[in-house]
């Protein structure tokens, strides 16, 4: 089979369609330079000139004339056979894209707990920090703590967690029994970083406040990380204690090892959601998104102990 390059029959149909070099660069992404190119080449393979090229206008030759029809319907067929499968694929599958703190304790006990009743239907997860181009990278539900982001979409509140002091037995034991939490020393607190966009989310100076404790810690001398999933990991292996969310706290797989040292918790400051991005789709699809959403409402209600 004797095949000039791809890229090649697509720079020629787009400059025949659209009338020139210029409309083509801007509809494949590259420079008229690039697509004169890709032309050139086409026209080395066939040993034809394509084009009559002059100052002010680009004409078909005979040789392009008669080449052109029969380009522009095989990559019309090769389009439109490409369009109906990824239509098909996305049709079976739901594509989830969630922020990293949510995904381990809330959404895959959601998702395993769906694919039981609905073990055909194929599923995308996606860990991805916030902002997500949901033009760019489609997804059939977006889990994130920052619905501000997505104001071009619909956003459904799901729930408002709290952050709660939290260690292992061994550390309260150690650190903590019968003096309290400002007895333990400013290099074993672990402070989450939630980034540089928030300033209201919960620390422990703020805790300590609402604690009526006179104790502000030395953030220098503790742990900081990026994020409440990495900070609950830490407290419980034990390297000190962190405010986690009771998203994770409810979720510890081991609850007889972990202790809440005090009931003070801090609401944070805004509601995890699920974005829903506006795109048509099959009602079938539409009632397995709503299907799988309603799952991570009822993870959200009653977490795996």
């Amino acid at each position: 089979m004797r095949l000039p390059p791809l890229n090649s029959l697509k720079a020629f149909e787009a400059a025949v369609r659209l009338g020139g070099f210029t409309a083509a660069a801007a509809e494949l992404g590259v420079s008229p330079a690039a697509v004169s190119m890709q032309v050139r080449k086409a026209e080395e393979f066939l040993g034809k000139s394509l084009f009559r090229r002059t100052h002010n206008s680009l004409l078909l030759t005979d040789a392009g004339r008669s080449y052109y029809p029969a380009v522009s319907e095989a990559l019309m067929g090769i389009s439109a056979v490409t369009d109906q499968i990824l239509e098909n694929e996305a049709r079976s599958r739901i594509a989830i894209s969630t922020i990293q703190s949510l995904a381990e304790k809330w959404v895959a006990p959601a998702v395993s707990r769906f694919r039981e009743h609905h073990p055909e239907t194929g599923i995308e997860l996606r860990i991805e920090p916030d902002p997500v181009d949901l033009l760019r990278t489609p997804a059939d539900i977006r889990l994130t703590y920052e619905s501000h982001l997505y104001p071009q979409h619909s956003s459904v509140p799901i729930f408002q967690d709290t952050a709660h002091p939290f260690c292992t037995w061994a550390f309260f034991e150690q650190h903590i029994a019968g003096r309290g939490i400002a007895a333990v020393p400013d290099h074993l607190l672990i402070h989450t970083d939630w980034g540089e966009q928030y300033a209201s989310y919960p620390t422990w100076a703020g805790w300590f406040r609402a604690a009526g404790a006179a104790k502000t810690p030395d953030m220098r001398k503790g742990l900081r990380v990026g994020g409440a999933a990495v900070a609950f990991a830490l407290a419980a292996q034990g390297a000190g204690i962190a405010l986690a969310p009771r998203m994770l706290t409810d979720a510890a797989t081991d609850a007889e090892q972990f202790v809440l040292p005090e009931p003070l918790n801090l609401p944070l400051p805004y509601s995890y959601s699920a974005i829903l991005p506006h795109q048509s789709g099959p009602p079938a699809k539409t009632a397995l998104v709503k299907t799988l959403l309603d799952e991570l409402v009822r993870g959200s209600e009653a977490p795996a102990s």
